[in-house]
């Protein structure tokens, strides 16, 4: 009886790994291709690369040089063609678009000293985290924080630690800048944003759920802020660890949809960034694109 439970368990085994597992990815990894070809926003990708080409000071050729060719990319700034994922990625990444590394639109006081703000939000922007905690843990710069902005002290402190490998300090101070406050405030969605994507780089997916309900709770009621965007790529970003990559696709589909009704267009790239990203690790996507140009008649564009 025994043997015959240990070979009724091995048939099983061995129809799951045959059978349905091998279904199951190829089922992601053609809606990620799907997905991308249908929700992304042809207009809206090609004028956000050609601010973002702007803001950098690059022309056409230095921007897509080794990437796709010139008149290739005047065409995805005219919003005239969708590229293929590893082009889009490639683009993004040369005007400084990563998956991990966000920006706020707008940033809060850590201090009443004005200087000391402006100086927190330059490190804050150029993504100098490690300068950034000095600055935060210098007896100078803590002297000069009062109680009224505690809360941006601990956020801001909590992200540098995040960012340069200490999540357990960064853990204790994103709970300090939302304990602050018993309200839901932007500062408390944005720190239960980032504890999840902290509880979801350790795999833990209960915790990460429990935390993003909490920071999308009565967000249809909350005042918009540009910053609220980012909430949306937080929890697919963390969807993306947790290898739920279906919701990941769903939470930005949500979250394009609601930049696009604030009339936004902060953290479109970053939004942008991360589909590109799921697509081309899906690699159903990039050897079939001849089935979504047939069911969505929208060639994708790599040369």
């Amino acid at each position: 009886m025994f043997l015959w439970i240990i070979f009724s368990v091995s048939v099983l085994v061995l129809i799951y790994g045959v059978f349905v597992e091998p279904n199951r990815r190829r089922t992601v990894n053609h809606f990620c291709g799907i997905w991308y070809n249908k929700s992304m926003n042809k207009k809206l990708l090609g004028a956000e690369i050609k601010k973002l080409r702007l803001e950098k000071r690059l022309s056409q050729k230095e921007c897509c040089a080794g990437i796709c060719s010139q008149p290739l990319l005047s065409h995805i700034e005219s919003g005239d063609y969708m590229p293929a994922a590893d082009i889009l990625l490639g683009l993004l990444a040369r005007l400084g678009i990563s998956a991990a590394d966000l920006t706020l639109q707008s940033y809060f006081p850590m201090s009443p000293n004005k200087s000391m703000n402006a100086f927190c939000e330059t490190l804050c922007r150029a993504h100098d985290y490690e300068k950034l905690r000095d600055f935060l843990l210098d007896d100078a710069t803590i002297d000069a924080v009062t109680e009224a902005e505690q809360t941006g002290y601990f956020y801001y402190l909590a992200v540098a630690e995040a960012q340069t490998g200490d999540a357990t300090a960064a853990s204790q101070n994103f709970q300090l800048a939302r304990a602050e406050t018993d309200k839901l405030t932007l500062i408390s969605r944005l720190s239960d944003a980032a504890l999840g994507v902290l509880a979801a780089r350790k795999g833990q997916k209960n915790a990460t759920v429990a935390v993003f309900t909490r920071a999308f709770e009565r967000l249809d009621a909350a005042h918009y802020d540009e910053n609220l965007n980012s909430l949306y790529y937080l929890k697919a970003y963390s969807a993306h660890l947790l290898h739920d990559d279906l919701s990941a696709l769903t939470t930005l589909e949500t979250g394009i949809r609601f930049i696009s009704e604030h009339d936004s267009h902060y953290m479109l790239a970053n939004f942008y960034y991360l589909a590109a990203q799921l697509a081309t690790e899906k690699s159903d996507f990039l050897r079939h694109s001849a089935l979504f140009s047939s069911l969505y008649h929208e060639k994708i564009y790599k040369v």
